[in-house]
């Protein structure tokens, strides 16, 4: 994905001071330039400049940059429109919003079953975002709440949707790998053989590879693409490595391949 890098703006009328708000403003700017697309279908530097109270050149640069990150696209009269980035970050959040409205139910009843801390998980970039976590109230030792973002390699989530997704798996290798504990994989290769292994099984371990004593099982969450299996988010169960890796490690992974089945089947009927 593109990162756009904006000149600092001024909503006056150019490109301001390099003052502490800069990068503020350029946000603000873009997101009033496309604001301006809600009402028009196409717009020209011209119409954008007159409505926001900008300079043209102003415009001109800021249309561009969007059009270079894909969140527009010029047309052959050299106007600019709506790109399908958009598009497709629309369908993603629409998507996300589902996923977990349909997990949810799956996932308390395996909270329920394991008597452990479940988790959605979906992948930003090269890490595991958990959009979602359930703990059994009864549980005596809690997995630590603010970790809700993860950098994937380390992680049974991050590897389960790695497995199934080769740009994926690109990225987090092209990123690098940093040890938090003595157990992160941190060498490419046996990294590879795990990812191998994960397709092989299903499922997914990470033992201690983020925090010391805290394990966890992974199963993707699919969806049909091109009329494959894709892999779009995860269930795992993160508990002390003796309750999830330990003897029930057998009842921990097929009570997770079913409840990340059960999701995906029922994301499918959803959209369906």
């Amino acid at each position: 994905m593109t990162v756009l890098s904006l000149p600092p703006l001024d909503l006056d009328g150019g490109v301001g001071p390099h003052d502490d708000d800069s990068p503020l403003r350029s946000v603000s700017t873009a997101v009033a330039v496309l604001d301006c697309f809600a009402e028009e279908a196409e717009l020209g530097a011209t119409r954008v400049a007159a409505r926001l109270g900008i300079a043209k050149s102003t415009a001109c640069r800021m249309l561009a940059a969007l059009a270079t990150g894909g969140l527009l696209e010029r047309t052959g009269s050299g106007r600019y429109r709506l790109g399908l980035r958009l598009f497709e970050y629309g369908q993603l959040a629409v998507d996300r919003l589902m996923l977990r409205d349909v997990a949810l139910p799956a996932m308390g009843e395996l909270r329920e079953l394991l008597r452990e801390t479940i988790q959605l998980g979906v992948v930003v970039g090269t890490d595991v975002l958990y959009v979602e976590r359930t703990e059994a109230a009864s549980m005596n030792v809690r997995f630590r709440s603010e970790h809700r973002r993860n950098p994937a390699h380390s992680s049974s989530t991050g590897r389960v949707l790695a497995a199934g997704d080769p740009a994926l798996a690109a990225a987090i290798l092209e990123r690098g790998f940093v040890r938090y504990t003595p157990f992160t994989v941190v060498d490419p290769q046996r990294y590879r053989q795990i990812l191998a292994t994960t397709r092989e099984q299903g499922y997914a371990t990470s033992r201690e590879e983020f925090e010391p004593g805290w394990s966890s099982v992974a199963a993707p969450i699919t969806m049909m693409r091109g009329g494959r299996p894709h892999p779009v988010a995860a269930l795992s169960v993160v508990a002390p490595t003796s309750r999830v890796l330990g003897p029930r490690k057998p009842a921990v992974v097929q009570g997770i391949r079913r409840a990340a089945a059960r999701v995906s089947a029922d994301l499918e009927r959803a959209r369906s």
